[in-house]
Formats: structure tokens, sequence, C-alpha cells
């Protein structure tokens, strides 16, 4: 895989040393006309287009096929119920930073595969994150705890060979080609599939067509892909594609909530104070602001 970033940097080198040689010629009248030139010229692209542009607009169109497989009528609290019940993806208290079943919790709501997401890191009753140093991963209270499955079913998709992206805590960073970094996708009913994703290269324990159990043991929260500082990004879908797929609203099971000390002081989004009670006898939403623990 990094024989194939190696490629793509290398085509983003020609293409903007080719757009330095077309403009200084365009600046002194010399044309380029051969076909070889506009190939070239192509691979200029390459300087404007990186692979958050071509990540973005995979999650454009791709929301646009799940738009049509579901007739703009997305999955919702109102007329969703999920098949199997859910436990957090984790082990202890997590906060959670991001996500949510409405739009003003949820940081991802035009993105309809990723609508319901949600980001968990560990804090501190001060509100932070890390220890001392927000340049060393290690410093992350989440970084290499245990990340658990969160109901029982079959492993589709693994993804374990990309590096941990760098991290100040405040500026998103992707040093790799998938904004995922390593992910695992798990089939847990017809329909409805579970991605953890920015885990730790090389710790996640399952295979591709392995059952797991809930609350497993399957990898360790990292900070690969695109990520500002190490979190789990947690999420269900439809289906097991990360692009086509439509997000679906996640109830838990036997969980305890409360709102996170001093989680203001680092996100000033709207947060949701309490966990709300489902249709279904005790399966619980929760979102952005709660400090969360399976029981």
């Amino acid at each position: 895989m990094m024989f194939f970033v190696r490629i793509i940097n290398a085509i983003w080198k020609i293409g903007f040393a080719w757009l330095l040689v077309w403009a200084l010629g365009g600046l002194f009248g010399v044309a380029f006309n051969h076909p070889i030139f506009s190939l070239l010229f192509l691979l200029c692209l390459f300087v404007f287009l990186d692979i958050g542009f071509w990540m973005g607009m995979a999650q454009f169109f791709g929301g646009l096929i799940a738009n049509v497989k579901h007739r703009a009528n997305m999955p919702s609290v109102e007329n969703y119920n999920c098949k199997v019940d859910y436990i957090l993806p984790f082990e202890g208290k997590w906060t959670v930073f991001n996500g949510g079943v409405t739009k003003d919790l949820s940081h991802s709501w035009d993105i309809i595969s990723q609508r319901y997401a949600y980001d968990f890191i560990i804090m501190d009753d001060e509100g932070k994150s890390f220890n001392d140093d927000n340049t060393s991963l290690q410093s992350y209270f989440c970084y290499g705890k245990n990340v658990v499955a969160p109901a029982d079913g079959i492993v589709v998709k693994v993804s374990n060979k990309h590096k941990d992206s760098r991290a100040n805590g405040t500026k998103v960073f992707c040093d790799t080609w998938d904004i995922r970094g390593n992910f695992i996708v798990i089939k847990h009913a017809e329909g409805e599939y579970s991605l953890c994703a920015h885990l730790v290269p090389h710790s996640i324990t399952v295979q591709k067509g392995e059952k797991v159990t809930q609350g497993q043991i399957i990898a360790k929260c990292g900070n690969s892909g695109n990520t500002s500082e190490p979190h789990l990004h947690f999420q269900l879908q439809t289906g097991k594609s990360f692009f086509t797929s439509a997000g679906l609203p996640i109830s838990f099971v036997s969980i305890n909530a409360q709102e996170k000390a001093n989680y203001d002081t680092t996100n000033t989004h709207p947060t949701q104070k309490t966990l709300i009670q489902t249709d279904i006898d005790n399966r619980v939403y929760i979102g952005r602001g709660l400090e969360v623990e399976n029981i």
C-alpha cells in the first residue's frame, strides 16, 4: 500500500514540475502542442486534486447513490430501529466528542454514510484529552486502548497497514491515502454493518470472514487516516461500502452516561445532556458531550 502512496506522490511532483514548465513556456511564448504535453498537463491536476479531493468526490457521488438506493428516504430515528443490541465499542469511560442522532449533534450530517457517526475520545476532568505533549500520540489518553466488537457478527473488511498520522490536537492530518486509516467492518445483520476506524497500525486481531462476539477485543484505538488527534470513529451503515451506504442511527444497551465535566472548554458545539430513551425498552441514544461506559 505504501508503494501506491509513493506512486501518487511521484505523479503529484511530476504534475507540479510540468505546471511550472508550462507556465514559464507561456510567459516566453513557447507553445506545447504535442499530445504528450496534453498528458503532462493532465498530471498538473494533481497539484490541486489531492487525496482529500478524491475522497471527497467519492463521498459526494457515493451519497448520490445512497439517495437513489433509499429513494431520498434516509434512515432516521423516526423510521429505523436497530436489528440487534449494540454496546459501546470500547472498555472504560470515554467521551462522545462528536456525533448524535440529530443534525445539531452530528459533525457530518450532509455525508450520508457518516450522518450518525461518532468520534470517541478519553478526557480528564479538566476537559483535556492528553497529558503534556499534544504532538506525541502516546500522550493522548485513548491511544492504544482496546476496541471491542459492538455486537456479534462476521468481519467483512479489514485494513491494517496504514501508518498513524501526525497529531497536534487542532490541525487535521492525513498521512496515508485512505481517510479511514486502519479500519474494521463487521456485518451484524442484513443491512446492518459497523465500522471502527483510525486504528493503530497492525493492531487488528481479526481477519475477513472471522466470526466475532460482542465485547471481543478486535483492535486498538489509534490515529491513522484523516484525524487531528487519536480517537475512535464508529458508525453503523446499511452495507459494506463506506461511500455508498447510508448511515444508521445507533441505539445502545446497558450503558451509563453523564455530562462530561468541562467538555465545553474544548468543544463549544451543542451537546446532549442525558441519554435519550428509544421506543424499545433498554435502548438509548447518546450524543456529543456525554461521558459513556458499558455496564
